[in-house]
């Protein structure tokens, strides 16, 4: 008698279940030509909006180049960038896509480099790790 009411109160639920297999997306159709639209903007800029944290800037190139030595010595495992901006020569690291992860490398080697902040950048596709 008792299988017999469980059997009842649970049979509704089994006729109202979805089928997990099977996943149905529904989009407007003007979605793709946005997409295609969002990757030709990235495309023309060789890259993504991303951001890196800039450790510092110096007049003269072997000034940065040792202070690029020091901070590869320190932190082997973080991509480090040299570029040139006329008058200075900056060196910046990381590869993110959100200024929060940018934040966050901040605060782990603001012992060391105090000075350092997230400045948005373009980041090549190729060059992001996650």
């Amino acid at each position: 008698m008792k299988l017999k009411i469980i059997a009842i109160l649970f049979f509704p639920l089994c006729l109202f279940s979805q089928d997990f297999n099977q996943v149905n997306i529904k989009y407007q159709d003007d979605i793709d030509s946005l997409i295609i639209k969002h990757q030709k903007i990235n495309y023309a800029k060789n890259g993504v909006d991303g951001w890196r944290v800039q450790l510092a800037f110096k007049s003269t190139k072997e000034e940065i180049r040792s202070s690029r030595l020091d901070f590869i010595k320190k932190f082997p495992e973080i991509d480090t960038y040299l570029t040139y901006s006329p008058p200075y020569y900056k060196i910046s690291v990381g590869n993110f896509r959100e200024k929060i992860e940018a934040l966050k490398l901040k605060d782990k080697i603001k012992k060391d480099y105090i000075e350092a902040y997230p400045v948005p950048t373009i980041i090549p596709i190729t060059e992001l790790h996650n």
